[in-house]
């Protein structure tokens, strides 16, 4: 068997449009079963980091819900293939516009990099807040 440069090459996308249904998701907070961890590879899209959650998945879409919310401990990561933000009102009113830190343990979203690129713009139009930070799944439940 030898290694050498192929001379061509086929790629392939595969979009899935349910994911960008305009309806309230609902979803299942993890338990028991870590999506990522610090020091892992869940900011990676591997079949080593998506196939053991299969399981969890196949079982919170069997109890009617669309996806997992996965945690790592008490914070909010992200759900099983997308990114997750949450437009929160702070103590004074205003609202915010928060997302989890790309801490290495999330997969880094091109979504979420242009709102933090346009951060400044967006402040200024609109007054929102947008802040990078942990998200205590406590403090989600006690904002709605």
């Amino acid at each position: 068997m030898g290694v050498k440069t192929p001379h061509n090459t086929k790629m392939f996308a595969m979009l899935n449009p349910t994911t960008l249904k305009h309806k309230n998701l609902s979803v299942k907070c993890s338990d028991g079963v870590n999506k990522n961890w610090p020091l892992g590879h869940g900011q990676y899209t591997l079949a080593g980091n998506l196939g053991p959650l299969v399981p969890s998945v196949s079982e919170a879409k069997r109890n009617g819900f669309d996806d997992v919310l996965w945690l790592l401990d008490d914070d909010v990561q992200e759900m099983t293939i997308l990114n997750v933000m949450f437009v929160l009102k702070d103590r004074y009113g205003k609202l915010q516009l928060v997302t989890p830190p790309d801490n290495g343990c999330i997969i880094a979203g091109v979504i979420t990099k242009s709102i933090m690129a346009l951060n400044e713009r967006i402040q200024s139009e609109t007054g929102m807040i947008i802040e990078e930070r942990p998200i205590s799944i406590h403090e989600l439940v006690s904002a709605f």
